[in-house]
């Protein structure tokens, strides 16, 4: 027969933290693509890379996108290394 095998309160802490996170990521790219659509671009950019153009308005969310995919990969692999494990002998 099995056993069930519970995780410890830090695991179950970390998987609770990176959960609340997935739900903090999604919302946050759902704002940040409905606000940034809302913002006409700046006419006579110089620079294609500025802040005010679309390319910039993409290069933004790209960058949040990869800040907060690595926060999200350090959750997950916290959550990961603390997952209940079998002791098998």
């Amino acid at each position: 027969m099995e056993q069930n095998i519970d995780r410890s309160l830090g695991g179950k802490l970390a998987l609770w933290l990176f959960y609340a996170f997935c739900g903090y990521f999604m919302w946050a790219m759902v704002r940040y693509v409905w606000v940034v659509s809302k913002i006409p671009a700046v006419s006579g950019s110089v620079v294609e890379g500025d802040l005010g153009s679309t390319s910039g308005k993409w290069l933004g969310a790209l960058l949040g996108f990869l800040v907060l995919g690595a926060v999200g990969l350090i959750l997950g692999g916290i959550a990961w290394y603390t997952r209940p494990r079998t002791d098998r002998q």
